[in-house]
């Protein structure tokens, strides 16, 4: 079992470091390149949601994300201590069949992360939201 955790400021910038942390980590442990490449991908959605729309101040805040390799699965915990938000049942799936002029804004990074991920999952624990993501082995 192996674990990352980052703790990262609410600004984008953050981004960066994480890629590199989960490309440096997964590549040491030998873990598969979609793994890396869809904790990235995902991550890169979610933090950057949470940067721009989580916070009704401007003041420094801290996410914290953990990476653990389990039993063959790969398990991401995200926490924020932001506005209370659940992007699995207040962003609805975008309609794809509607044309690009007719479709509502926002809901398709939730969706590109459900369709990434095996498992996600939300709650709100002690004033923290927290998004757990599951990827199990690739077939």
């Amino acid at each position: 079992m192996s674990t990352l955790t980052l703790n990262v400021k609410n600004d984008l910038t953050e981004l960066i470091r994480v890629a590199e942390a989960i490309e440096t980590h997964g590549e040491a442990r030998g873990w598969p390149m979609k793994w890396i490449m869809n904790a990235n991908l995902s991550l890169d959605e979610l933090i950057t949601n949470i940067v721009s729309y989580g916070y009704a101040d401007t003041d420094e805040h801290e996410i914290r994300i953990t990476l653990t390799e389990q039993e063959e699965t790969l398990v991401i915990v995200l926490e924020d201590d932001g506005i209370a938000f659940d992007p699995l049942s207040q962003a609805p799936d975008p309609d794809l069949d509607a044309s690009v002029e007719d479709r509502r804004i926002g809901g398709l990074g939730v969706y590109f992360v459900k369709s990434l991920m095996d498992e996600v999952s939300y709650e709100r624990r002690d004033g923290w939201n927290r998004i757990t993501l599951t990827q199990r082995p690739p077939s």
